[in-house]
């Protein structure tokens, strides 16, 4: 599957020329460099690549029908599977001069927990086998957006300026990914590993297992406070295991 996918996403890897957005009176507005804009045209792309796996496989492709909910896309040879494929797209720049990035790994409080593993998911967790990233990161594009509103035509694509270059795309096991910080500041979202693209392709990551992973993110707590007196990284959990054994 993932050298399938990886392959599908090579034929336009590095040479992404998605560039406005159309309307029906054939009008295309520049996208600008909004990161909620460029992570949906990079779900568009890895659409295209997980449909052409799902179709050369048999599997069906789920989609989530409501806001939020995770994975972007499910794989399962039907509604009984309980090994169905958990793919989430994930998307981020470099900073100028930086090699590393990181990103957020979804929710450390709802669906991971086995007494809410139906909660912002579209099938219940323990019904997943597998769960993937596929992650793209880019260079935010120099020079300055057009700000007179203009409109372009087909004829005129070539003059549109694209916010975004030097893309690259890694997938991998998401726990083989994740670190052991909260992302996002205050936010209760699971972190990833803060690495280079080699790190994030051969999954470099803190944990030795799935199992471990899960563990401690089920029982990381919610605040800082509440740390204190349980773990806050790697090192912490395993004297606090230790300590139990």
């Amino acid at each position: 599957m993932k050298d399938f996918i990886l392959n599908a996403l090579e034929e336009v890897q590095n040479d992404y020329s998605l560039c406005g957005v159309v309307d029906r009176r054939a009008r295309v507005y520049e996208l600008g460099s909004d990161t909620k804009v460029i992570s949906t045209l990079f779900e568009i792309v890895a659409r295209q690549a997980v449909t052409r796996y799902a179709d050369s496989t048999g599997m069906q492709l789920i989609e989530p029908t409501k806001q939020n909910h995770y994975p972007d896309f499910t794989l399962m040879r039907d509604n009984g599977d309980r090994e169905k494929i958990a793919l989430d797209v994930k998307t981020t720049y470099r900073k100028e001069g930086q090699s590393r990035f990181n990103y957020t790994l979804g929710s450390y409080t709802s669906y991971i927990h086995l007494e809410t593993e139906g909660k912002n998911i579209v099938f219940p967790y323990s019904e997943y086998g597998q769960h993937w990233v596929i992650g793209f990161v880019y260079k935010r594009a120099e020079g300055k957006r057009d700000t007179t509103g203009r409109f372009y035509s087909f004829d005129t694509l070539e003059q549109i300026p694209i916010p975004f270059n030097d893309v690259e795309v890694f997938m991998q096991e998401k726990w083989r990914i994740a670190g052991d910080r909260a992302g996002s500041g205050n936010t209760t979202n699971i972190g990833s590993i803060n690495g280079t693209l080699d790190d994030f392709r051969s999954g470099d990551g803190v944990f030795a297992s799935e199992a471990e992973f899960l563990e401690y993110w089920r029982g990381y707590k919610r605040t800082e406070q509440e740390r204190r007196s349980s773990y806050s990284n790697i090192s912490e959990f395993h004297m606090v295991k230790a300590g139990k054994e």
